[in-house]
């Protein structure tokens, strides 16, 4: 199978930005899962006791890591939607213009044929990104089985809802539904306060089921209201619109942008979860809105690592290639499906499957030791795509989902074209007849 780069102009040009930031998000994103996999015991069980590396490294994860992520994640997702839809629009338009009867005879389309190529194409575009959605509905359904904080699902129920606008840049629109959706998350943590952190590192307690049921509900819940009906949503459009520019794929040209975004929206995430975070290494209460203001400001968090990752990536080498960390984290940011959902794979192995074989009982590690082990995972999984890459093939799960987003593709009954009833020497440009 030939792999096709991702982010290429029709020279072949990489733009190495989005992969690289998408190779090293997807760390953050390891290390910001794991504690799902090993959810300590309670204190007052008299099972475990927090050490001071667990307390401090749970004070860096929740200034960098938590709530930040995932929204970078949401914002790298709808850059590579956009440029699909892009992408689709471009070519769309130029295939409907050659079917154009007459214009291998050289036959120039008229404005009203070009109008009307575009809008097939944009149907067409707008097809396939609600049929790439309903896709990934399914795949986190069956992730969610496993892992019921799935995000997979939630990226493919915007895709569904929202192909419509998405093709048809109704930004304005989008950001206002964004926006809403938002400033209903942070007003519901508000009113919940302090009770809306509980189910950060875990799951409720939810024995009296069994634990696929339990999980299928939880993902639900997730994808329903407590991913889709928060900043991610906002998150997906903003990184739609970065595609619509050359922020991201020409870093090079905005690096004093990039500079401030990567200062503010840090500095910004870091000031809106400081108290949530001392209270880990610190004998203070929790305030009611911790929770709603580390959700609120990981936006800007997200704006701040997509910038730095930018900039580290930089744009395209003359030559096309890359090198060092850039080259690694590339291979991987291009297999990310591949990469999610292995992760869990090698999570479910690491603290379910094998501890239970041998020993009878789960693997519970301290939070600290748990990240050792989110790195670790990453970088098995960073071998595996460096092979992926040596060998020119994308991952499976990419294949997997591009195949059937292929193969579940309806044909439909399109418009004919505007100039078909008028005869070929009454239109414009047209050559006459003898």
């Amino acid at each position: 199978m030939q792999l096709t780069t991702s982010f290429t102009g029709s020279r072949g040009v990489r733009y190495p930005a989005p992969d690289v930031a998408r190779g090293f998000m997807l760390l953050f994103v390891a290390v910001a899962n794991v504690p799902f996999w090993s959810r300590v015991p309670t204190e007052s069980a008299g099972t475990f006791r927090a050490s001071a590396a667990d307390a401090w490294w749970v004070f860096v994860r929740t200034l960098f890591v938590d709530h930040r992520a995932l929204p970078l994640f949401a914002m790298l997702f709808g850059f590579g939607l956009m440029i699909m839809i892009n992408r689709r629009i471009a070519s769309g338009t130029r295939a409907y213009l050659q079917s154009l009867p007459g214009v291998d005879a050289g036959h120039e389309p008229t404005a009203q044929e070009e109008s009307w190529a575009r809008e097939q194409a944009t149907v067409d575009a707008r097809r396939l990104v609600r049929r790439r959605g309903w896709w990934m509905l399914l795949f986190g359904f069956v992730h969610g089985i496993f892992f019921f904080g799935d995000i997979i699902g939630a990226y493919g129920l915007i895709a569904v809802i929202f192909a419509g606008w998405l093709s048809r840049k109704r930004y304005t629109a989008l950001y206002t539904v964004g926006a809403i959706t938002t400033l209903v998350a942070v007003g519901l943590q508000l009113m919940m306060g302090p009770a809306s952190s509980g189910g950060g590192d875990g799951p409720p307690d939810v024995t009296a089921l069994p634990w696929a049921v339990s999980n299928m509900l939880f993902w639900a819940y997730g994808v329903l209201i407590q991913d889709f009906a928060a900043i991610i949503l906002l998150c997906a459009v903003v990184g739609a619109r970065l595609a619509d520019t050359d922020i991201i794929i020409h870093p090079e040209r905005h690096r004093g942008l990039l500079a401030g975004a990567v200062v503010g929206g840090l500095a910004l995430a870091v000031v809106g979860a400081l108290h949530s975070a001392l209270t880990n290494v610190m004998s203070i209460p929790a305030w009611p809105w911790d929770v709603a203001t580390k959700e609120f400001t990981g936006f800007a968090g997200a704006c701040g690592w997509l910038a730095l990752l930018a900039l580290y990536a930089g744009g395209p080498a003359p030559d096309g290639r890359l090198t060092g960390l850039r080259r690694i984290a590339s291979a991987v940011g291009r297999r990310s499906m591949t990469v999610y959902l292995s992760q869990t794979i090698l999570f479910g192995t690491i603290f379910v499957i094998v501890p239970l074989l041998v020993t009878g009982e789960r693997l519970w590690l301290g939070q600290a030791a748990a990240a050792l082990v989110a790195v670790a995972v990453w970088l098995v999984i960073v071998v595996l795509c460096v092979v992926l890459e040596r060998g020119g093939r994308a991952g499976p799960f990419e294949t997997l989902l591009r195949t059937a987003v292929a193969r579940s593709e309806r044909k439909r009954l399109r418009p004919a074209p505007p100039s078909t009833s008028q005869p070929a020497d009454a239109r414009p440009g047209a050559v006459p007849a003898g």
